[in-house]
Parts: C-alpha cells; structure tokens; sequence
C-alpha cells in the first residue's frame, strides 16, 4: 500500500507530464516524455501548431545576444502589412542563429507571439523535434534556419 506522501508525489508529477506535453494530447505513463535538462523541458512544451503565426518583417535593429542559460539571439522587426514591431528571441540553443543578419533585411518568421508589460516579441522560431514541425526564419535567400 503507498503511503499518503507517495500518492500526493504521483499525483504532482502525472501533472507536470500533462502540462509539459500539453492538453490536446492524451498522455500516458508509457508515453510520456520526460526531461532531464532545461533543454528537452522548452523542446516537451510545444505550443500547439495554432499557436504559430507567419509574418513577413523587416530588421530594424540587431540586439545583444542573451548567451546566459539557453542562448538566443535578439533582434527588433517591423511587419510588413500593418507595421506593428516585435522582438524577436531566436533560441540557439534550439535552433539555427541567423547568419549574417543586418538592419533593413527582409525576412519571413513562423513563431508564437507573446506580449508583456514592455513590449511584444515572437519565439519559438526553431523547431522541436525535427525540422519544420514549429517554427523557423527564411532569409531573402530563401534559406531557413529552425
């Protein structure tokens, strides 16, 4: 018989693995993934493929890197059809940094929008678990980078 505190333990962690993998999907002890590194926990909570929106930006200024805990690279955009500015948080840790990325580059995003007290951005700019199945950043090359 489990003791009161092995019940209460089992029942926080089949929460956590329904929450890291989300709602939409009906989640079992057998498949249910589990994260060992700060990593694989982003790569577990993919948001679900209505949360990504396309857009299509121009650069209008190149941030600082965050290089602490997992990296990205930042940058601000302005959309093309209604002007509304965004930063952009392209994990590399996750993903592909976008080479040679300059003020005034056109660019298409596919990624999740957020808004805070401060400002609006767009993440998760990578993919999950193989390519194209999140989001990404095409160049006016036509290369992709997730």
């Amino acid at each position: 018989m489990r003791s009161t505190l092995q019940k209460v333990w089992l029942g926080v962690a089949l929460t956590a693995v329904i929450g890291l993998v989300g709602c939409g999907t009906p989640t079992t002890l057998s498949t249910a993934r589990v994260a060992t590194t700060s990593t694989q926990l982003e790569a577990l909570a993919v948001p679900p493929q209505s949360a990504f929106k396309t857009f299509d930006v121009v650069v209008t200024k190149i941030l600082p890197d965050d290089n602490s805990g997992l990296t990205h690279q930042n940058f601000v955009v302005k959309t093309v059809k209604s002007g509304e500015i965004y930063n952009v948080n392209n994990s590399t840790t996750h993903g592909s940094e976008v080479v040679g990325l300059h003020v005034g580059e056109n660019l298409e995003i596919r990624g999740v929008v957020y808004k805070d007290t401060k400002s609006q951005g767009i993440h998760w700019t990578h993919h999950a678990d193989k390519p194209g199945d999140a989001g990404w950043i095409k160049d006016e090359d036509g290369k992709v980078f997730e």
